[in-house]
């Protein structure tokens, strides 16, 4: 199946050492994004969405700036394809003080009106949480 990729800015009024742990951690995470969220020995997270388990490790990452969570593949994957990954750039416009989440989707999923709700929902719910 093809891959998709989207890609959206969101601004808050918020720092990018506020946002990190929300993007970086499986208590920020579990906070906006997942509805379950843990993380096993092997540094593995493991995510549930609406009752579906998917397993990442955090590919990139550095403090206050960005993050990469890559996918494993699912069963049914050939494997022949790159995987599924979700990215997260942090940046501060500094005349403002607003600082971005650029968020980047990789996977099969290209519907870009679904794409666009989803994460604008998950956006929201951030926003709620730190206030910006």
């Amino acid at each position: 199946m093809a891959k998709y990729k989207f890609t959206k800015e969101y601004g808050f009024r918020a720092s990018a050492k506020m946002l990190y742990p929300y993007l970086s951690t499986i208590q920020g995470l579990s906070e906006w994004f997942v509805d379950k969220v843990w993380v096993d020995d092997k540094h593995i997270f493991h995510f549930e969405w609406q009752g579906e388990p998917l397993k990442a490790v955090m590919k990139i990452h550095k403090v206050n700036a960005f993050v990469k969570y890559e996918f494993f593949p699912k069963p049914e994957d050939t494997g022949k394809e790159p995987a599924n990954y979700v990215d997260f750039h942090l940046n501060t416009d500094e005349l403002t003080g607003i600082t971005y989440i650029k968020v980047t989707d990789f996977s099969e999923m290209n519907d870009e009106l679904e794409l666009n709700e989803m994460w604008d929902n998950f956006m929201y719910t951030l926003k709620e949480k730190v206030g910006g």
